[in-house]
């Protein structure tokens, strides 16, 4: 070591290129008193020097005469001698927080750029992430326009097999992470989707804190808050199909492994990432561990990714609760747990994909064994459970608003839309706590109340289930809910309208079988207007049926002078309700002469025993119908003394044609 620091202080440069290449050989790069030793011998100037000769700006004098100006390979050996020194040096803290270090990032910059310098890409990468940690104004370097995006090309250059790569994922990593760079990283969002297979392949074949480091970088450009403009060019762009089985078997192999709470957070969020960006399918594909010679099972990550669910949920579940509900609900004990709420709500998120799933290879005889969709329905039963539990506190502290609430509310109603007999009890007791839970700021809204219409939908083919959302006044908020999408909904309410009709003309229905007096005309009133004129309006066959199923029953337990007294109903309520109702029993006796498909025949059979049996209440609705052009041609041109069945072969129409010609 002695001869060689002689070596570096010596008269000439020579001397000092023999005495560096001779400390390359004999000092480690971890021996930070020996590096530091070296730089003391060397100083700048000379590293400057050489830098310059290997740049090619060194002048023809001196040691740019020694290196030959001419001689590229010469001249790039310099360079990859010149930053392989540097790159030792900013191992020490000071050295990597010096301005002289610092003026360095554009020629590191434009070494990364050329194709030519693949050998010193490595030390460039470590001098940027020295240089980065080492200052304020070392991070501030990293801001200067097109680091980050020579970074990113350059990853995206390298071979499968480039020794550099995680150095790479580490720098970008740490640019996102503490420099700010969200401006340049939105400008380059096509490069940074690009660039996902190659960290998903790191997943895979790094071990240890590169692997970890990988995920953080997934996790950022598929599961943070910038993550959308990145997550668009994925779609958009032709990518190669094997980072999602990479992806799959370095995420399933960080589940299977003992990691802290943190890491398994951060693998949840990018796998629920990744499902809404490629599909539920991609949950059901294999894993492909290389250093595992044995066949895995298919299954074995989608069980992994439920299993970890399962555990995790129930922890932070708990967490959260004793967060918010502890005290009260205090925002300042909720915002304590904003982390754990974020990583929460994601957790709901993919189990409602995981109900998807699980319900779709049920119904197609998909891929999973029974044992396995077992497995994931026990699961699922047991978290629905612990819901059930955190939606009894919240309701116990009056807590009604919030965005996880809401999210634990839809996954409840998801669960429940494929199995409502589910926790009947319990439900039962919180229905109209359920339909009451908003957004935070959003009182009023019924988002709650769409996310559970599809379960109460089939609760109420049932009498108990009727009792339950009529007795908890559930009813009227459905209805309510009904007004307003029909007045202001698009094309998203569909659904939500159908199944709340649906519902409301369960109640219906059943009101005979036990409801009594609990249902009454007035909580329906309310949507009836604006429902026909949705329906009136949008001409789908079975959303008329629907919605003209539901005036009938709702005529039928009044009659037109007490209803024409309620605020709001009108006569030109009126008429767009009867209006509705007519279109039906055309559609119905046009089915009957097999000029329309007869698609919605239970409807239809409602609505004319309906109308058969409360026409003598509406006269204007009889009147109407006898002036219909409907009715000319339904008749024809039959003689008056023709009979029932020589008009119709339909029993409830000929009914409805006699009350009409009854006075």
């Amino acid at each position: 070591m002695d001869e060689c620091l002689k070596l570096l202080q010596g008269t000439n440069d020579e001397q000092r290129l023999v005495g560096l290449l001779l400390a390359t050989k004999i000092v480690k790069g971890n021996d930070l008193h020996d590096v530091r030793r070296v730089f003391d011998a060397i100083g700048f100037p000379f590293l400057n020097r050489l830098l310059r000769t290997g740049t090619g700006q060194a002048r023809a004098s001196g040691g740019g005469e020694a290196v030959g100006r001419n001689d590229k390979e010469q001249q790039r050996a310099y360079l990859h001698l010149a930053l392989s020194i540097i790159s030792a040096f900013c191992r020490l803290p000071e050295f990597a927080a010096m301005d002289e270090t610092i003026c360095k990032v554009p020629i590191l910059v434009e070494t990364l750029s050329s194709k030519e310098d693949e050998v010193a890409v490595g030390d460039a990468l470590e001098c940027l992430l020295a240089i980065g940690a080492g200052s304020d104004a070392g991070r501030e370097s990293l801001l200067q326009k097109n680091v980050l995006t020579t970074v990113v090309h350059r990853l995206n250059m390298a071979s499968p097999n480039a020794n550099w790569t995680p150095l790479a994922v580490r720098l970008i990593l740490f640019m996102f992470t503490t420099t700010g760079v969200i401006q340049e990283a939105m400008m380059c969002s096509q490069e940074l989707a690009t660039m996902v297979p190659i960290v998903a392949r790191q997943l895979v074949f790094q071990q240890g804190v590169f692997k970890f480091e990988a995920l953080s970088l997934l996790h950022y450009l598929l599961a943070s808050e910038y993550s959308a403009p990145i997550r668009l060019a994925i779609q958009n762009a032709s990518l190669s199909s094997d980072w999602h089985a990479n992806v799959r078997s370095g995420l399933g192999v960080i589940l299977n492994n003992r990691v802290v709470a943190e890491k398994r957070q951060l693998a949840l969020e990018v796998i629920e990432a990744i499902v809404e960006i490629i599909g539920e399918p991609w949950l059901l594909g294999p894993m492909v561990v290389p250093e595992d010679q044995k066949p895995v099972p298919l299954d074995r990550f989608f069980m992994l990714v439920v299993e970890t669910l399962r555990i995790e949920t129930a922890v932070l579940l708990n967490e959260v609760a004793r967060k918010m509900f502890g005290s009260g609900g205090q925002t300042t004990q909720v915002a304590e747990s904003a982390g754990k709420q974020q990583g929460l709500a994601t957790y709901l998120a993919l189990l409602e994909h995981i109900v998807n799933v699980v319900v779709e290879q049920q119904d197609a005889s998909g891929r999973l064994k029974e044992s396995t969709l077992e497995f994931a329905f026990a699961a699922l039963t047991e978290v629905i459970g612990l819901i059930l539990e955190f939606l009894e506190d919240a309701q116990d502290n009056d807590v009604t608003c919030g965005d996880l609430l809401l999210g634990v509310v839809r996954l409840l109603g998801r669960y429940l839309a494929e199995n409502p007999i589910a926790h009947r009890h319990s439900v039962s007791k919180l229905l109209a706590f359920l339909l009451t839970v908003t957004r935070e700021g959003q009182d009023g809204s019924y988002e709650a109340v769409c996310f559970m219409l599809p379960a109460l939908s089939q609760i109420t083919t049932e009498l108990d289930g009727c009792k339950a959302l009529v007795f908890c006044g559930g009813h009227k908020q459905i209805v309510q809910f009904v007004r307003v999408a029909t007045e202001t909904g698009g094309l998203d309410s569909r659904a939500p309208i159908i199944d709340a009709c649906d519902t409301l003309l369960n109640l219906l229905i059943k009101q005979k079988d036990g409801l009594g007096s609990a249902i009454k005309v007035a909580d329906f009133i309310p949507a009836l207007p604006s429902l026909a004129n949705w329906a009136v309006q949008g001409k789908q066959v079975m959303e008329c049926a629907l919605a003209a199923s539901l005036c009938t029953m709702v005529l039928g337990l009044t009659n037109e002078e007490a209803l024409s007294q309620y605020p709001g109903f009108g006569p030109v309520g009126l008429h767009t309700v009867f209006k509705l109702i007519l279109m039906n029993l055309e559609r119905c006796q046009r089915a009957e002469r097999l000029e329309e498909p007869a698609e919605e025949e239970d409807l239809w059979d409602i609505i004319v025993t309906g109308c058969s049996q409360y026409m003598q209440r509406y006269p204007s609705f009889k009147n109407m119908i006898k002036d219909s052009a409907w009715l000319q041609r339904f008749l024809g041109k039959r003689p008056m003394t023709a009979t029932m069945e020589e008009v119709t072969r339909n029993p409830s129409l000929q009914l409805l044609l006699t009350s009409i010609y009854t006075s």
